[in-house]
C-alpha cells in the first residue's frame, strides 16, 4: 500500500493484511495515530531488538536485523523517514538508538563513544547495502571478540 503519509484508511489495511476491520478496531481503535505507533514500535523492536543484544550478543542481533529487513524492506525506509523527523515516532527511535549504544558499551567497555559510534555507522550501512548476515563478521572482524 503506497499511498504516502497517512493517506491510507483502516479499510486499506483491512484489505491488505487480510484482517478485519473489526479486529483492527478492537486491537488499535479507530485512531490511525495509534496503528501508526504500533508499527513504529514494531519497527523499532525489530532495527534495535534490545532483547536479542541481551542474550546472543551484538553479532546475532545484526544477523537478525539483516533477515528482518530482508524479508520487510520497509522496515530500514520507516527508521530513515522518521529518524530526524522531530516527531514522536522520532523520539521513540532516538531512544531505541540511546538504550543501544548503552548495551553496545556493555559489550565493548574497552572502546570510546566515537568507536561504538563507527561500529553503529557500520551497522546501518550494513543495512542499508543489505550484507548478506554471514558477512558480518568479517564487516565487524576489528571489532568482534570471537566466542
Amino acid at each position: 500500500m503506497a499511498k504516502g503519509h497517512l493517506q491510507w484508511t483502516l479499510s486499506d489495511i483491512s484489505r491488505e493484511s487480510n484482517v478485519t476491520r473489526s479486529l483492527i478496531y478492537y486491537y488499535f481503535g479507530k485512531e490511525k495515530d495509534k496503528v501508526l505507533e504500533e508499527a513504529y514500535k514494531f519497527v523499532i523492536s525489530h532495527i534495535f531488538n534490545m532483547e536479542r543484544t541481551k542474550t546472543v550478543g551484538i553479532r546475532e542481533r545484526l544477523r537478525d536485523v539483516l533477515r528482518d529487513v530482508k524479508n520487510m524492506p520497509y522496515l530500514f525506509v520507516l527508521y530513515y523517514l522518521e529518524k530526524n523527523a522531530g516527531t514522536q515516532f522520532g523520539k521513540m527511535i532516538n531512544e531505541a538508538e540511546a538504550l543501544l549504544m548503552k548495551a553496545m558499551k556493555i559489550e565493548f567497555p574497552t572502546l570510546s563513544e566515537i568507536q561504538i559510534l563507527e561500529i553503529y555507522l557500520k551497522e546501518l550501512g550494513a543495512i542499508a547495502f543489505q550484507l548478506p548476515p554471514e558477512r558480518v563478521d568479517d564487516l565487524f572482524a576489528d571489532y568482534i571478540k570471537k566466542n
